[in-house]
């Protein structure tokens, strides 16, 4: 709750979503992403950097 002092926990919309699990979850640029999502191809380039871990296609 030290985290929370100035938010309005009582709006829905400051609230971040977040899924059943890193490989079934649908949210494809997840920042909290600890692994690929299952079923989905890797999008693999060596010369870009991205803010979600796993590029999906």
């Amino acid at each position: 709750m030290v985290y929370s002092d100035g938010l309005d926990l009582r709006n829905p919309a400051a609230a971040t979503p977040i899924g059943d699990g890193c490989r079934i979850c649908e949210r494809p640029a997840s920042p909290q992403r600890a692994f690929p999502p299952a079923g989905r191809a890797l999008q693999v380039d060596e010369n870009r950097s991205a803010f979600a871990p796993y590029a999906v296609s």
